[in-house]
This record gives structure tokens, C-alpha cells and sequence, in this order.
């Protein structure tokens, strides 16, 4: 099985994706997220260890390496997402269109109770698999509760080419400015645009109307 041009980006999305967080990637993870049977999956992993695009370890064991690596784009983007809304989607669509991959931090319930200084309605997985679900969406990752570390820890992790920040986001812009300056890390920093309110109803919006006690 040659590797085309086209299908070598599609397997080295998988391949980031499975090794997301982790330090490699088995061929039985590789054949179940793409389908390929033992054969192909194997012959893949040649041609692709033989083009230094994938390291082989111990035993079944395989790392991304950096040529591999830059085949590839990858998008983070980030927020709490805790009443998920068509204004959530329409800029992780837009962030989407920035790389290949869009990967997708959703704030614990830590952070956003020290930012927001209330518990959020639903708990951090909830929101993370409801996140993961959505269509622009590669994957979904729970952030760290130290709201300070945290956001460098996640771009050491994710390492991503490009960073999209939501228009009201600028607290976060400066932090990750501050990161990708002092790190002198190659990130490409973006903001999203503004959503229309009036076909959109915003997170708060919706808290407010249909969960908060009416002011009398």
C-alpha cells in the first residue's frame, strides 16, 4: 500500500491524535481509529518509519517524530463552553479553518469557579464530551486547575502552530502573548471574530434567562 500524499496527512492526524498527551502510540490503536486491517496498517508503518515521519520504540510502540510532525497544523483553542450554543459552533469553525487539527481545551471546573467565581451548571467532562462532539472538532482536552501554569502546560502538550482566542478573550491573549514571547515559541496567535448576538445567544445570555432566579 503506497502512501499518497493525501492519505499520508489523513494518518498523521491519527497519529497525533492518539499520542495527544502521551509519549507514542500503539499499531492496534492505529488500526482502530483508521480502520486499516494488520496488513496495511503494518505496511503504513514501514513506509513511514522508513521516511522518519514515525520512530518505532519497544515492541509495538511508535513516537511522531518532528518531520512528521510538520506535515501537519494544528489549531488550539480554548473556553469554559458551559451552555453550549450555535455561537460555540460557529468559532470553532472558524478556528478550524486556521490548520488541520483542532484541538479544543475546555476550562475545569476549578478554573472556572477562581475566574468566574461560580461553579459552572455542568461538570468538566460534560462539557469537554459535549465539545468533542461537535463537528470542527478533532478533540477535546480538560485543561489544568492552575489557571496560571495551567494554559503553558496545555500548550506544551498540544503544541500547536496556531492559537485562536476568542474576541473577548483578552485577558488570555495577553497571558499567551506573554508564553509564546518568553518561550520564543514559533505559534501563530489569531482572534476570532465577534459573533452576532442577535442570531446567537451567548453563554451568560442563556444563564440568565433561563436559569437564574428573576430579579423582583
Amino acid at each position: 500500500m503506497d502512501v499518497s500524499e493525501a492519505n499520508e496527512k489523513t494518518l498523521l492526524k491519527s497519529i497525533y491524535l492518539l499520542q495527544l498527551r502521551r509519549q507514542f502510540f500503539t499499531r492496534a490503536e492505529l488500526m482502530e481509529k483508521t480502520g486499516l486491517d494488520a496488513d496495511k496498517s503494518e505496511e503504513v508503518l514501514r513506509q513511514l518509519t522508513t521516511s522518519r515521519m514515525v520512530e518505532r520504540r519497544n515492541g509495538d510502540q511508535y513516537s511522531l517524530l518532528a518531520p512528521g510532525r510538520s506535515k501537519i497544523k494544528v489549531v488550539l483553542a480554548g473556553g469554559v463552553y458551559d451552555i453550549l450554543h450555535l455561537g460555540h459552533l460557529a468559532v470553532l469553525a472558524e478556528a478550524k479553518t486556521y490548520g488541520d487539527v483542532l484541538v479544543v481545551v475546555v476550562a475545569t471546573d476549578v478554573t472556572v469557579e477562581t475566574l468566574k467565581g461560580r461553579r459552572p451548571v455542568f461538570p468538566e467532562e460534560d462539557r469537554r464530551a459535549l465539545v468533542n462532539s461537535l463537528k470542527p472538532v478533532d478533540a477535546a482536552i480538560i485543561g489544568y486547575e492552575d489557571v496560571g501554569m495551567g494554559y503553558e502546560q496545555v500548550i506544551d502538550d498540544v503544541k500547536p502552530d496556531v492559537i485562536a482566542l476568542g474576541y473577548d478573550q483578552d485577558s488570555l491573549a495577553r497571558t499567551i502573548t506573554e508564553i509564546v514571547k518568553r518561550k520564543n515559541l514559533k505559534i501563530e496567535i489569531v482572534r476570532l471574530s465577534k459573533f452576532d448576538r442577535e442570531k446567537y445567544l451567548s453563554s451568560s445570555a442563556i444563564r440568565q434567562t433561563f436559569l437564574e432566579e428573576p430579579k423582583v
